[in-house]
């Protein structure tokens, strides 16, 4: 229900003893409807109702199936036949996934601040969940995960939703975990590096990202009032090495990151313009939100 009101969707029955919801009808705009409805090419804007059913398929496992209607405003239809068309599915699997962002943020908070590098997704009919987002200049990439693996198990258990979250909470900074997977190639064990970067731990006020064609690590953006705009950091800047730590593969950019402390002095080495610059930046304590 969350997350259908930060969405704006108009509620019309809300059965919680039943675990049914029902939306008001709502408009969409024309390239909305185009996009998630199977509309012809000169219809116009139109209309959605959802039904949600939200059933608990076991202890460890909480199904929602997600039903969209659609109606066209205008365009193509003939007498005796309503403007009514079929979903492409897209609307409701991007419902699916801001509702299930929502309870994992809710149930499990710590998880924002966990580091995999990709995404894990299930798959309703193996039951399994496959890795997304592995692209090449990501840490579970690095690693040697690749998108569409299937996870099977983690530290010699079997996967399941009712254990996953256990393999990546209360992480003292740093864990490895042994993953297998299967892919055509058959079942593959790899040792995979996860991260935990605390919320409360001294940050130098940049955001960088490894660029997926040089590998570099590129700072994207610089935090106004922060300690590395302090220094003279700009968006643009190349990441080659801090303190000890070559910047050169995303472990050992975490690592850096790990071993900040409020107050000790960073040493960074950059390039700019063809020239290599050194900064000495001091981490800070962020503020807590008021």
């Amino acid at each position: 229900m969350a997350t259908l009101e930060a969405e704006k969707i108009p509620l019309a029955v809300t059965d919680k003893s039943r675990g049914y919801i029902q939306s008001a009808t709502f408009p969409l705009y024309k390239k909305e409807y185009k996009e998630w409805s199977k509309a012809p090419t000169l219809s116009s804007s139109g209309f959605c109702a959802l039904e949600i059913g939200v059933v608990e398929k076991d202890s460890t496992m909480t199904v929602v199936g997600i039903r969209a209607f659609f109606k066209r405003k205008s365009g193509l239809s003939s007498r005796g036949i309503r403007a009514q068309d079929k979903s492409r599915g897209r609307f409701e699997g991007l419902l699916s996934r801001n509702i299930n962002e929502r309870l994992v943020e809710k149930k499990f908070p710590a998880i924002k601040s966990v580091v995999l590098g990709c995404d894990l997704h299930f798959d309703d009919v193996t039951a399994h969940y496959f890795i997304a987002g592995a692209d090449t200049p990501t840490l579970a990439y690095e690693q040697g995960l690749r998108n569409g693996d299937v996870i099977l198990k983690i530290d010699g258990q079997p996967v399941t939703p009712g254990n996953l979250f256990g393999f990546f909470l209360n992480i003292p900074g740093e864990v490895l975990r042994q993953f297998v997977v299967t892919r055509k190639e058959g079942e593959v064990s790899l040792p995979i590096r996860i991260f935990y970067l605390s919320p409360d731990a001294p940050r130098l006020g940049f955001h960088a990202d490894r660029d997926p064609v040089t590998l570099k690590f590129k700072i994207l953006k610089v935090s106004s009032g922060s300690p590395a705009e302090a220094v003279g950091l700009l968006p643009g800047d190349v990441l080659l090495k801090q303190n000890d730590f070559l910047l050169d593969s995303w472990k050992n950019y975490y690592h850096a990151i790990l071993a900040q402390k409020d107050g000790e002095p960073q040493v960074f080495q950059i390039a700019r313009g063809g020239k290599t610059l050194e900064k000495k930046i001091t981490p800070a304590i962020p503020p807590r939100p008021s």
